[in-house]
């Protein structure tokens, strides 16, 4: 993959095209009011179109109310001619709701800043007595490479037990019998799940009550165990914004802490991150384990 590739692959599939959509967006139309007689302000709605393509295929769960909110002004001001002499009412009506247009942009940024904040793992008060890991192939390696494997590399850093349950192959649905074999009370579960859903295409519901499954088998009621669930960076693809929307309203359900996908895709989409294209690199194990180090043992100011 060519690095223009790879950095767009990062990108969309780690929801940072949300905030280069909404950049767009608002210098395009800011700057269309001011430069609307000039031949510059065609390229001004060409840059707001931009950027409600990259809004969109950002795959980014908001409510489908603060999408609209967001979109339909800008998408109903390029509709606005652009001659100054033009004094139908129908411009004047848009430009007058240009405030509102910023009021949602800036909305819409907040909304997100806050759903991100919250989705940062809280730091560990102590180190777990024991680590369990559910997973696919991205955390299930190879035979030859088990001793580099990144729940290995993490048993190494904590100095505790780490078991490792991952299968290659391993579906939402398949992995309730790697939480059947979870038998401790007190420990962290570490959930890397749900890519072999969503890369075969299967309906969002079905991978949603699975998943569902999943969770409330690892959260029984009279156990005392954190979960902690990578979110997977969701590509354009049909039937990503519906899997990254269950993400994160099943992680809520069951108060399972989420790695955002952004610092999740900083690991899986880097130039040789993997092997064969389903099993990481060494290095990329290595920089997996540190990632969940960072995450869990942060120190907050």
């Amino acid at each position: 993959m060519s690095g223009l590739n790879q950095f767009a692959a990062y990108l969309f599939s780690s929801g940072d095209a949300f905030f280069v959509g909404v950049v767009l967006i608002a210098l395009g139309r800011a700057t269309t009011w001011r430069f609307r007689t000039q031949r510059a302000a065609k390229w001004l709605r060409l840059t707001t179109i931009l950027g409600v393509i990259f809004l969109v295929l950002s795959m980014t769960p908001l409510p489908w109310w603060l999408y609209g909110l967001c979109l339909i002004p800008p998408l109903v001001s390029l509709n606005v001619p652009f001659r100054a002499d033009d004094k139908a009412r129908w411009p004047r009506i848009v430009r007058r709701a240009q405030p509102f247009v910023e009021l949602m942009l800036l909305a819409s940024i907040t909304a997100e800043l806050i759903e991100r904040h919250r989705l940062y793992v809280p730091p560990l008060a102590t180190l777990p007595v024991e680590v369990h890991v559910i997973g696919d192939s991205l955390s299930a390696g190879i035979a030859s490479e088990q001793e580099r494997l990144w729940p290995n590399l993490l048993a190494s850093e904590w100095q505790v037990p780490v078991r490792n349950h991952a299968q290659a192959g391993a579906t939402t649905a398949s992995a309730f019998r790697q939480a059947e074999e979870i038998a401790c009370d007190d420990c962290l579960v570490l959930i890397e799940i749900g890519g072999n859903d969503l890369l075969s295409g299967r309906d969002s519901r079905q991978i949603e009550a699975e998943l569902d499954r999943l969770l409330a088998r690892l959260s029984p009621p009279k156990a005392n165990r954190t979960l902690v669930m990578f979110e997977l960076p969701v590509p354009p693809i049909p039937g990503g914004y519906e899997f990254a929307r269950l993400q994160r309203r099943l992680a809520h359900r069951h108060a399972v802490c989420l790695i955002p996908r952004r610092e999740f895709a900083k690991v899986l989409l880097t130039p040789g991150a993997t092997t064969d294209g389903l099993h990481l690199s060494m290095v990329d194990h290595r920089k997996l384990a540190d990632l969940i180090v960072q995450c869990l043992t942060a120190t907050q100011n």
